[in-house]
């Protein structure tokens, strides 16, 4: 692993572990390294923290957001939605961090919205709408319910005692809750 690699998981369980009020010398102590190795990998905390933040979202879309089918729409973002809420089961702290981060009163006030990080979902979401799938909510409407259902769904399976079984076993039934609320009703 590279030395930035190690500073951001040093500090995504930094983070995750004490919240980001957790001080930069607790960070240089947590990973062993001096404070100007640090510095010269990053810009200061604050940009780690979001940098860290970015880094998880464009994972998760690379590794669990693919094409789109108009074949059957509700499958594609069932199998899509399945995919994030089993990354985020596998991968706990980087999922309890994302949960951190977008539930920070302080992220909200220095930062607001990662814009980047929406571009994706927005684009995705706008082609189901233009093709009638979903109703036509504001785009980010549907992009924060979405967010929230697979953050929910993880939040869920992982308070239980075998979060991996349990997916399996209850996923579809919690899509179906899902898209009850965001699909347009087909007639006939």
């Amino acid at each position: 692993m590279s030395k930035k690699a190690d500073i951001y998981q040093g500090a995504m369980e930094l983070f995750v572990a004490k919240g980001f009020t957790a001080s930069v010398n607790e960070l240089i102590e947590r990973i062993g390294i001096a404070k100007g190795t640090l510095y010269h990998h990053i810009s200061g905390k604050d940009q780690l923290i979001v940098d860290i933040y970015k880094q998880l979202m464009f994972e998760i879309e690379e590794k669990c957001v693919d094409s789109f089918s108009s074949e059957d729409p509700k499958e594609d973002s069932k199998r899509v939605f399945s995919k994030i809420v089993k990354w985020f089961i596998s991968n706990p702290t980087k999922f309890y961090y994302i949960n951190i981060f977008e539930t920070s009163p302080y992220i909200k006030v220095h930062f607001g919205r990662v814009e980047d990080t929406l571009e994706g979902p927005r684009k995705n979401i706008m082609k189901k709408v233009n093709m009638g799938v979903l109703k036509g909510y504001k785009t980010d409407m549907i992009a924060y319910f979405d967010f929230a259902f697979t953050r929910a769904m993880a939040n869920y399976f992982l308070a239980l005692p075998k979060p991996i079984k349990s997916f399996k076993e209850e996923f579809d039934e919690a899509f179906d809750l899902y898209w009850d609320g965001v699909a347009r009703k087909q007639l006939g």
